[in-house]
């Protein structure tokens, strides 16, 4: 009996978790225009400008820490 109550909860938990889920995955709405593929605001409309700059930042962030193992050797 109380291997059969045991079984019942751990459905209803697994049940209630996807729902919850599915509940926070659709609270993000996007409008589908063209051009409009970021979750955000990129300032300009230079495209070409925009990945330039997230490519530095990208390679600035990734090769920090192997710089400072190099400065400290």
């Amino acid at each position: 009996m109380l291997a059969h109550r045991a079984t019942t909860a751990a459905r209803a938990s697994g049940l209630v978790r996807p729902l919850l889920a599915l509940r926070h995955a659709r609270q993000y709405h996007v409008e589908n225009k063209v051009n409009n593929n970021f979750p955000f605001k990129y300032e300009g409309k230079s495209k070409r400008r925009f990945t330039v700059g997230f490519l530095v930042f990208c390679a600035f962030g990734f090769g920090t820490p192997f710089l400072a193992v190099r400065f400290q050797q």
